[in-house]
Protein backbone atom coordinates (compact mmCIF):
# COMPACT_ATOMS: atom_id res chain seq x y z
CA UNK A 1 0.00 0.00 0.00
CA UNK A 2 2.71 2.27 1.13
CA UNK A 3 4.53 1.55 -2.04
CA UNK A 4 1.42 2.29 -4.09
CA UNK A 5 0.79 5.81 -2.63
CA UNK A 6 4.42 6.81 -3.01
CA UNK A 7 4.06 5.63 -6.80
CA UNK A 8 1.09 8.01 -7.19
CA UNK A 9 2.51 11.03 -5.34
CA UNK A 10 5.41 10.50 -8.09
CA UNK A 11 3.31 10.41 -10.43
CA UNK A 12 1.71 13.84 -9.75
CA UNK A 13 4.72 15.31 -9.01
CA UNK A 14 6.08 14.47 -11.86
CA UNK A 15 2.95 16.06 -13.95
CA UNK A 16 3.47 19.13 -12.26
CA UNK A 17 6.82 19.45 -12.94
CA UNK A 18 6.11 18.66 -16.70
CA UNK A 19 3.21 21.41 -16.29
CA UNK A 20 5.32 24.15 -15.07
CA UNK A 21 7.95 23.22 -17.72
CA UNK A 22 5.88 23.84 -20.12
CA UNK A 23 4.31 26.86 -18.88
CA UNK A 24 7.54 28.28 -18.67
CA UNK A 25 8.92 27.19 -22.17
CA UNK A 26 5.70 28.33 -23.39
CA UNK A 27 5.31 31.37 -21.84
CA UNK A 28 8.76 32.31 -23.07
CA UNK A 29 7.96 31.41 -26.70
CA UNK A 30 5.08 34.01 -26.68
CA UNK A 31 6.26 36.95 -25.17
CA UNK A 32 9.48 36.50 -27.75
CA UNK A 33 6.50 36.34 -30.38
CA UNK A 34 4.64 39.25 -28.74
CA UNK A 35 7.56 41.37 -28.44
CA UNK A 36 8.25 40.43 -32.36
CA UNK A 37 4.76 41.25 -33.86
CA UNK A 38 4.58 44.67 -31.79
CA UNK A 39 8.08 45.58 -32.86
CA UNK A 40 8.66 46.29 -29.08
CA UNK A 41 6.09 48.74 -28.27
CA UNK A 42 3.24 48.36 -25.97
CA UNK A 43 0.19 48.37 -28.79
CA UNK A 44 -2.63 48.83 -26.14
CA UNK A 45 -4.39 45.82 -27.15
CA UNK A 46 -6.81 43.94 -24.81
CA UNK A 47 -5.74 41.32 -21.85
CA UNK A 48 -5.09 37.95 -22.80
CA UNK A 49 -6.05 35.38 -19.62
CA UNK A 50 -4.24 32.80 -18.82
CA UNK A 51 -6.33 29.93 -17.80
CA UNK A 52 -4.98 26.82 -15.68
CA UNK A 53 -5.22 23.28 -16.69
CA UNK A 54 -7.24 22.53 -14.01
CA UNK A 55 -9.36 25.57 -14.88
CA UNK A 56 -9.78 24.32 -18.13
CA UNK A 57 -10.88 20.63 -17.07
CA UNK A 58 -13.54 22.33 -15.04
CA UNK A 59 -14.91 24.10 -17.67
CA UNK A 60 -14.98 21.41 -19.99
CA UNK A 61 -16.37 18.78 -17.28
CA UNK A 62 -12.99 17.06 -18.10
CA UNK A 63 -13.54 16.99 -21.87
CA UNK A 64 -16.63 15.48 -21.27
CA UNK A 65 -18.17 14.09 -24.63
CA UNK A 66 -21.62 15.53 -24.54
CA UNK A 67 -19.68 19.43 -24.57
CA UNK A 68 -17.86 18.37 -27.50
CA UNK A 69 -19.15 21.09 -30.81
CA UNK A 70 -16.16 20.13 -33.52
CA UNK A 71 -13.29 19.08 -34.60
CA UNK A 72 -10.39 18.56 -37.05
CA UNK A 73 -7.83 16.59 -37.78
CA UNK A 74 -5.56 18.50 -35.41
CA UNK A 75 -7.84 18.95 -32.25
CA UNK A 76 -11.34 18.92 -30.94
CA UNK A 77 -13.47 21.93 -29.56
CA UNK A 78 -15.14 21.90 -26.50
CA UNK A 79 -18.16 23.63 -25.55
CA UNK A 80 -17.94 25.05 -22.24
CA UNK A 81 -18.42 28.06 -19.52
CA UNK A 82 -16.51 30.11 -17.91
CA UNK A 83 -17.23 33.16 -15.24
CA UNK A 84 -20.66 32.78 -16.68
CA UNK A 85 -19.12 33.10 -20.67
CA UNK A 86 -19.93 30.85 -23.08
CA UNK A 87 -16.40 29.73 -24.49
CA UNK A 88 -14.60 27.15 -26.83
CA UNK A 89 -11.77 25.42 -25.89
CA UNK A 90 -9.23 24.06 -28.89
CA UNK A 91 -7.88 20.92 -27.45
CA UNK A 92 -4.96 18.98 -29.33
CA UNK A 93 -5.96 15.66 -30.36
CA UNK A 94 -2.00 14.86 -29.97
CA UNK A 95 -1.08 14.94 -26.24
CA UNK A 96 2.71 15.11 -26.78
CA UNK A 97 5.26 17.72 -28.02
CA UNK A 98 4.68 19.42 -31.24
CA UNK A 99 6.63 22.12 -32.16
CA UNK A 100 4.78 23.55 -35.30
CA UNK A 101 1.30 22.96 -33.01
CA UNK A 102 2.91 25.02 -30.39
CA UNK A 103 4.08 27.62 -32.53
CA UNK A 104 0.88 27.81 -34.51
CA UNK A 105 -1.04 27.87 -31.12
CA UNK A 106 1.27 30.76 -29.80
CA UNK A 107 1.23 32.83 -33.05
CA UNK A 108 -2.47 32.87 -32.67
CA UNK A 109 -2.15 33.94 -28.75
CA UNK A 110 0.44 36.40 -29.86
CA UNK A 111 -1.65 37.95 -32.56
CA UNK A 112 -4.69 38.78 -30.20
CA UNK A 113 -2.09 40.27 -27.44
CA UNK A 114 -1.37 42.84 -30.12
CA UNK A 115 -4.64 43.68 -32.12
CA UNK A 116 -8.37 43.38 -31.83
CA UNK A 117 -10.84 44.11 -34.24
CA UNK A 118 -15.03 43.61 -34.33
CA UNK A 119 -14.49 41.34 -37.42
CA UNK A 120 -11.45 39.44 -35.71
CA UNK A 121 -12.13 36.33 -33.76
CA UNK A 122 -11.76 37.40 -30.15
CA UNK A 123 -9.03 34.78 -27.93
CA UNK A 124 -10.09 35.07 -24.46
CA UNK A 125 -6.52 33.37 -23.40
CA UNK A 126 -4.84 30.33 -23.73
CA UNK A 127 -3.30 27.45 -21.10
CA UNK A 128 0.76 27.12 -21.43
CA UNK A 129 0.59 24.33 -18.99
CA UNK A 130 0.04 21.77 -21.69
CA UNK A 131 2.63 20.10 -24.45
CA UNK A 132 0.58 22.29 -26.81
CA UNK A 133 -1.01 25.23 -25.50
CA UNK A 134 -4.41 25.25 -25.04
CA UNK A 135 -6.72 28.21 -26.52
CA UNK A 136 -9.78 29.49 -25.74
CA UNK A 137 -11.99 30.99 -28.11
CA UNK A 138 -15.32 33.92 -27.73
CA UNK A 139 -18.31 31.36 -29.05
CA UNK A 140 -19.49 32.02 -32.05
CA UNK A 141 -23.63 30.09 -32.67
CA UNK A 142 -24.12 30.43 -36.35
CA UNK A 143 -20.84 28.59 -37.40
CA UNK A 144 -18.60 28.85 -40.24
CA UNK A 145 -18.95 30.26 -43.96
CA UNK A 146 -18.10 26.66 -44.72
CA UNK A 147 -21.38 25.33 -43.30
CA UNK A 148 -23.31 27.98 -44.87
CA UNK A 149 -22.01 27.83 -48.14
CA UNK A 150 -21.30 23.76 -48.52
CA UNK A 151 -21.99 21.67 -45.17
CA UNK A 152 -25.45 20.90 -43.31
CA UNK A 153 -26.70 24.52 -43.48
CA UNK A 154 -26.39 25.07 -47.23
CA UNK A 155 -29.24 22.86 -47.60
CA UNK A 156 -31.48 24.33 -45.03
CA UNK A 157 -30.57 27.36 -44.96
CA UNK A 158 -28.79 29.68 -48.22
CA UNK A 159 -27.14 32.58 -47.59
CA UNK A 160 -28.53 35.36 -49.31
CA UNK A 161 -27.00 37.89 -51.18
CA UNK A 162 -26.95 40.33 -48.49
CA UNK A 163 -25.80 38.66 -46.09
CA UNK A 164 -23.12 36.84 -48.51
CA UNK A 165 -21.99 41.06 -49.41
CA UNK A 166 -22.19 41.73 -45.35
CA UNK A 167 -19.59 38.28 -45.22
CA UNK A 168 -17.18 39.52 -47.89
CA UNK A 169 -16.97 43.08 -46.42
CA UNK A 170 -16.29 42.29 -42.94
CA UNK A 171 -13.57 39.79 -44.12
CA UNK A 172 -12.01 42.54 -45.94
CA UNK A 173 -12.28 44.89 -43.07
CA UNK A 174 -10.07 42.47 -40.54
CA UNK A 175 -7.83 41.68 -43.31
CA UNK A 176 -7.15 45.73 -44.18
CA UNK A 177 -7.00 46.25 -40.20
CA UNK A 178 -4.01 43.17 -40.14
CA UNK A 179 -2.19 44.86 -43.01
CA UNK A 180 -2.39 48.36 -41.51
CA UNK A 181 -2.78 48.40 -37.96
CA UNK A 182 0.84 47.64 -37.36
CA UNK A 183 3.95 49.70 -38.24
CA UNK A 184 4.67 46.25 -40.15
CA UNK A 185 1.33 44.17 -41.75
CA UNK A 186 0.45 40.92 -40.50
CA UNK A 187 -0.18 38.56 -43.62
CA UNK A 188 -2.90 36.21 -42.38
CA UNK A 189 -2.02 33.26 -45.28
CA UNK A 190 -4.73 30.77 -44.02
CA UNK A 191 -7.61 32.88 -45.29
CA UNK A 192 -10.94 30.64 -46.63
CA UNK A 193 -13.66 29.66 -45.85
CA UNK A 194 -13.62 28.10 -42.75
CA UNK A 195 -11.64 30.77 -40.45
CA UNK A 196 -14.77 32.70 -41.66
CA UNK A 197 -17.16 32.51 -38.88
CA UNK A 198 -20.88 33.99 -37.84
CA UNK A 199 -21.64 35.63 -35.31
CA UNK A 200 -25.29 36.14 -33.18
CA UNK A 201 -26.44 38.43 -36.29
CA UNK A 202 -24.72 36.72 -39.27
CA UNK A 203 -21.67 39.37 -38.64
CA UNK A 204 -18.42 37.88 -39.82
CA UNK A 205 -15.26 36.89 -37.95
CA UNK A 206 -11.85 36.07 -39.29
CA UNK A 207 -10.11 33.65 -37.51
CA UNK A 208 -7.22 30.81 -37.92
CA UNK A 209 -3.90 32.87 -37.14
CA UNK A 210 -1.96 30.72 -36.80
CA UNK A 211 0.07 30.61 -40.21
CA UNK A 212 -0.12 34.22 -39.94
CA UNK A 213 3.28 36.26 -40.03
CA UNK A 214 4.73 39.66 -39.31
CA UNK A 215 6.56 40.98 -43.17
CA UNK A 216 8.97 44.00 -43.81
CA UNK A 217 7.22 45.51 -46.71
CA UNK A 218 9.71 45.46 -49.81
CA UNK A 219 11.73 43.11 -48.52
CA UNK A 220 12.51 40.12 -50.99
CA UNK A 221 15.37 38.61 -49.01
CA UNK A 222 13.21 36.19 -46.71
CA UNK A 223 11.71 33.13 -48.34
CA UNK A 224 8.95 31.45 -46.50
CA UNK A 225 7.85 27.43 -46.64
CA UNK A 226 4.10 27.71 -48.17
CA UNK A 227 1.28 27.79 -45.90
CA UNK A 228 -2.32 28.00 -46.48
CA UNK A 229 -5.32 25.91 -48.00
CA UNK A 230 -5.14 24.56 -51.43
CA UNK A 231 -7.38 26.47 -53.82
CA UNK A 232 -7.26 29.56 -51.93
CA UNK A 233 -3.24 30.05 -52.11
CA UNK A 234 -1.47 33.01 -54.20
CA UNK A 235 0.02 31.09 -56.81
CA UNK A 236 2.86 33.82 -57.23
CA UNK A 237 3.72 32.83 -53.53
CA UNK A 238 3.90 29.50 -54.60
CA UNK A 239 6.24 29.99 -57.02
CA UNK A 240 8.28 32.87 -55.21
CA UNK A 241 8.39 31.81 -52.09
CA UNK A 242 7.84 35.80 -51.02
CA UNK A 243 4.98 36.77 -48.91
CA UNK A 244 3.46 39.97 -49.16
CA UNK A 245 0.24 41.34 -48.24
CA UNK A 246 -1.18 40.39 -51.61
CA UNK A 247 -1.00 37.00 -50.83
CA UNK A 248 -4.27 37.57 -48.78
CA UNK A 249 -5.38 39.62 -51.87
CA UNK A 250 -5.28 36.57 -53.69
CA UNK A 251 -7.14 34.35 -51.33
CA UNK A 252 -9.42 37.15 -50.04
CA UNK A 253 -10.48 36.93 -54.44
CA UNK A 254 -10.94 33.55 -53.80
CA UNK A 255 -13.09 33.92 -51.33
CA UNK A 256 -15.14 35.99 -52.86
CA UNK A 257 -15.65 33.95 -56.25
CA UNK A 258 -16.71 31.28 -53.87
CA UNK A 259 -19.68 33.57 -52.44
CA UNK A 260 -20.37 34.36 -55.78
CA UNK A 261 -20.75 30.40 -57.36
CA UNK A 262 -21.35 28.57 -54.41
CA UNK A 263 -18.49 26.44 -55.13
CA UNK A 264 -15.73 24.46 -53.41
CA UNK A 265 -12.51 25.35 -54.08
CA UNK A 266 -11.18 22.28 -52.41
CA UNK A 267 -13.43 19.90 -53.61
CA UNK A 268 -12.79 21.34 -57.31
CA UNK A 269 -9.20 21.40 -57.03
CA UNK A 270 -9.00 17.66 -55.76
CA UNK A 271 -10.84 16.99 -59.32
CA UNK A 272 -7.98 18.85 -61.01
CA UNK A 273 -9.82 22.16 -61.62
CA UNK A 274 -9.07 25.78 -60.17
CA UNK A 275 -11.67 27.79 -59.51
CA UNK A 276 -10.32 31.24 -60.62
CA UNK A 277 -9.47 28.93 -63.70
CA UNK A 278 -12.54 28.43 -64.65
CA UNK A 279 -14.18 31.52 -63.42
CA UNK A 280 -11.68 33.42 -65.75
CA UNK A 281 -12.11 31.07 -68.40
CA UNK A 282 -16.10 31.92 -68.24
CA UNK A 283 -15.51 35.64 -68.58
CA UNK A 284 -13.57 35.30 -71.65
CA UNK A 285 -16.13 33.33 -73.05
CA UNK A 286 -18.87 35.80 -71.55
CA UNK A 287 -20.92 32.57 -70.24
CA UNK A 288 -19.46 33.82 -66.41
CA UNK A 289 -23.10 34.53 -65.35
CA UNK A 290 -23.26 30.40 -65.45
CA UNK A 291 -21.76 29.82 -62.86
CA UNK A 292 -23.29 32.02 -60.32
CA UNK A 293 -25.59 30.85 -57.59
CA UNK A 294 -28.92 30.11 -58.50
CA UNK A 295 -30.23 32.56 -55.09
CA UNK A 296 -27.88 34.56 -56.44
CA UNK A 297 -29.29 35.38 -59.54
CA UNK A 298 -32.85 35.56 -57.95
CA UNK A 299 -32.18 38.40 -55.64
CA UNK A 300 -29.11 40.45 -57.01
CA UNK A 301 -29.31 42.84 -60.01
CA UNK A 302 -26.95 41.64 -63.09
CA UNK A 303 -24.79 44.78 -62.22
CA UNK A 304 -23.84 44.16 -58.64
CA UNK A 305 -23.20 40.82 -59.37
CA UNK A 306 -20.84 42.24 -62.39
CA UNK A 307 -19.43 44.75 -59.65
CA UNK A 308 -18.40 42.17 -57.25
CA UNK A 309 -17.18 39.76 -60.09
CA UNK A 310 -15.00 42.35 -61.29
CA UNK A 311 -13.46 42.94 -57.62
CA UNK A 312 -12.74 39.57 -57.13
CA UNK A 313 -10.88 39.15 -60.37
CA UNK A 314 -8.57 42.03 -59.51
CA UNK A 315 -8.30 40.38 -56.72
CA UNK A 316 -7.18 37.21 -58.10
CA UNK A 317 -4.73 39.04 -60.44
CA UNK A 318 -1.88 36.66 -61.93
CA UNK A 319 0.69 39.61 -60.40
CA UNK A 320 0.15 40.91 -56.68
CA UNK A 321 1.41 44.18 -57.87
CA UNK A 322 -1.56 44.15 -60.52
CA UNK A 323 -3.86 43.64 -57.38
CA UNK A 324 -5.45 46.04 -55.14
CA UNK A 325 -5.07 46.75 -51.03
CA UNK A 326 -7.22 45.35 -48.78
CA UNK A 327 -8.22 49.27 -47.90
CA UNK A 328 -8.98 49.69 -51.78
CA UNK A 329 -10.72 46.49 -51.31
CA UNK A 330 -12.81 47.62 -48.60
CA UNK A 331 -13.33 51.09 -50.30
CA UNK A 332 -15.01 49.32 -53.59
CA UNK A 333 -17.17 47.01 -51.36
CA UNK A 334 -18.66 49.56 -49.20
CA UNK A 335 -20.01 51.53 -52.49
CA UNK A 336 -21.71 48.59 -53.65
Amino acid sequence: MDKARKESKNKIKLKFECMEAYFIQNGGILLKKHIALSQGRDVGSGQLKLFSYKDIEKATKNFHPDLLVGCSIHRNVYGATYDDRTVVVGVPLQQEPNPTMTDRNLTEASIAMVMTHDNMLKLYGCCLENCIPLLVYEFLPNGSLFDHLHGDLASSNRMNWAGRLRVATDTAYALSYMHNALRKPLVHRGVNSVCVLLDYSFHAKLGNFGYSVSITPGDTSERWSVQGTPGYIDPEYIQTRLVTDKCDVYSFGVLMLELLTGKNPIRMLRDGRDLVDVFVSAMEKSCAMKMIASEILEQASTDEIQQIAKIALTCVAKKGAERPTMIEVVKQLQQI
